[in-house]
């Protein structure tokens, strides 16, 4: 049995034996994707995150922290701000006129740590930031549902908390903050330092001066003495490592700093995490379009078994359906939100997630065809579809199926714009006015079959 036919059989709870599998991906290769996604959310460049736990990681192990812990605090550091996508329709409400949740979200270490001023000098309200301070919480929550242990999550949930005791969610001080948050707190505001600090500038010299001013006369106070002149060192003793830490590098360097997982996941591991991702997206949508992507998984699965796809690939269109819109956590809100029709830059914004869905899962082993497939479900027979274009049979056949049971679920669910939601029966013909421009013309004469033998609920359990 392959993997994704247990991911399958695991989501139809058919299967009660644990196999052991050579092929997939690890644990620590599903984590750094979700790093990028993280990125994604906080409207950052590919790989900060991964900064993030380079930094921590490195000054860890400098101050001769075991194993365990060190590992501990570089998982915690992939994904410390995830929770921050569980926030996005809670403070979208409160933001200030012209300010966006990505700019919030960009820069709130550093507005914790009053490193920088609130963006354009604008007061965030109250309501937003108690918002705000629940996010470490919420990201702890999710890095105990994807299966790390209580190590990683106690670090999560006190990384906003300040040695100084000005921090949150509980305002600890000093040696009450346990070492590794310590640790993570300031080599998340150092990474934002370098980020926002050195945009406009080059060379590793002006990099250093950036640091170096920081270091001088913001973190005093506010940061664990020891981190910080353990960085210090760091800083000193290896001329490279800002260097490398700002380029491709970066991947392998936190690599090296994970604990050993070189065994790939079984189906039910891979399906929490997949599922836990997937959730991600659809914490950001709109509340009438959330729970969309176990629909469109359900009824992919079902066309893909009526023209004879095997169950390997079954388990990966499950898997490809639920992670389809994970590029949508690059989206702003207010595009996301909008119930007017979008402008020609809001649009192209918009028809840039497959593509960023794509990006963060291209380099997860074992999901080539994951990744083709749930970046092609917006892609259209005639070629006008989105992010490329293609046409015909130059969109895979997992494309094809994604695409023909999204819009079939869009047209079986309730929507704001039209007074009631297609029975199935209904949903044929309208959809069969898009044969052979929209949609691939035989797998829509197989909806119709699929739908006629089936209640369409309950065709796999639910997610």
């Amino acid at each position: 049995m392959g993997l994704f036919s247990d991911v399958l059989e695991r989501v139809r709870n058919e299967h009660a034996v644990d196999p052991i599998f050579t092929i997939g991906p690890t644990f620590n290769d599903m984590l750094l994707s979700i790093s990028k996604a993280m990125d994604l959310l906080e409207g950052k460049p590919v790989r900060s995150g991964m900064k993030v736990a380079v930094l921590a990681g490195s000054i860890a192990r400098i101050m001769n922290l075991s194993h365990r812990e060190c590992g501990a605090i570089v998982y915690a550091a992939l994904v410390h701000d995830i929770g921050l996508a569980y926030l996005v329709s809670d403070i979208y409400p409160h933001l200030p006129p012209g300010i966006s949740e990505k700019t919030i979200f960009q820069n709130h270490a550093l507005l914790n740590a009053r490193v920088i001023g609130t963006p354009h000098d604008r007061p965030l309200s109250d309501e937003l930031l108690r918002h705000l301070e629940r996010h470490p919480a919420l990201s702890a929550a999710f890095v105990s549902r994807i299966g790390l242990s209580s190590d990683v999550s106690d670090l999560v949930a006190a990384h906003q908390e300040l040695y100084d005791g000005s921090g949150y969610p509980n305002g600890l001080s000093k040696e009450q903050i346990p070492l590794g948050a310590r640790i993570l707190s300031f080599a998340d505001v150092l990474e934002g330092v370098i980020d926002n600090f050195t945009k406009e500038m080059s060379g590793l010299t002006s990099r250093k001066l950036a640091i170096e001013s920081f270091l001088e006369i913001k973190a005093p106070g506010r940061f664990d003495p020891d981190v910080i002149e353990v960085f210090k060192t760091l800083l000193n003793d290896y001329d490279d490592f800002l260097k490398q830490l700002s380029s491709l590098e970066v991947e392998s360097m936190v690599r090296q700093l994970m604990p050993e997982r070189s065994t790939p996941m079984d189906g039910r591991a891979l399906h929490r995490i997949v599922s836990e991702m997937g959730n991600l997206a659809d914490e950001l949508m709109p509340e009438f379009k959330r729970g969309r992507a176990p629909k469109v998984a359900n009824m992919a699965v079902r066309l893909a078994e009526s023209i004879g796809i095997g169950y390997e690939q079954c388990g990966e269109l499950v898997l490809a359906a639920l992670l389809m819109d994970i590029g949508h956590l690059a989206t702003p809100a207010h595009i996301l939100f909008k119930m007017n029709p979008l402008n020609s830059e809001e649009r192209a914004t918009m028809q840039d997630h497959p593509r960023l869905t794509h990006d963060v899962l291209k380099n997860i082993p074992g999901f080539e065809n994951i990744g083709l497939w749930a970046s092609e479900h917006h892609e259209r027979i005639n070629g006008k579809g989105y992010p490329h274009q293609r046409k015909g049979y130059e969109i895979s056949v997992g494309g094809r199926i994604l695409a023909l049971a999204d819009v079939f679920n869009a047209l079986t669910s309730q929507r704001p714009y039209r007074t009631h939601a297609h029975a199935p029966m209904d949903a044929i013909p309208v959809i069969g006015q898009g044969r052979m421009t929209l949609y691939d013309n035989a797998l829509v004469s197989q909806l119709r079959v699929v739908v006629l033998k089936s209640d369409i609920v309950g065709l796999l359990p639910a997610y």
